[in-house]
């Protein structure tokens, strides 16, 4: 699973800085992204499970159980929901092309 990043483009300057060499949206980061990983598993699970995913519902969910707001639930959502749609094109894709293959096998004999 990808990792939250955060490149700066020009340097900070030391004001802005803390003891350990980092900003605060940096620190926001690295203390986000353990939740939001947490939070995107749990959801994809849900969705790859046979019971019914009301949004609503789980975004309801989501904020009580990670203490996140509804923006960040909505966004754990939205990324899950890519990664699932993602892999079931990517799927499909794999099986075509699969099939081109198995097709060629065969006209070569």
């Amino acid at each position: 699973m990808p990792t939250l990043t955060y490149c700066k483009g020009l340097p900070t300057p030391e004001s802005e800085m803390n003891a350990l060499g980092q900003t605060e949206l940096e620190m926001f980061l690295l203390a986000y992204a353990p939740i939001f990983r947490a939070a995107v598993i749990e959801t994809l699970n849900h969705l790859l499970s046979a019971q019914e995913f009301k949004k609503s519902n789980w975004n309801s969910h989501l904020q009580k159980q990670y203490a996140i707001n509804k923006r960040h639930a909505n966004g754990v959502i939205s990324f899950a929901y890519c990664k699932v749609d993602g892999a079931k094109e990517h799927r499909q894709l794999h099986i075509k092309t699969t099939e081109g293959k198995i097709k060629s096998i065969e006209s070569r004999r």
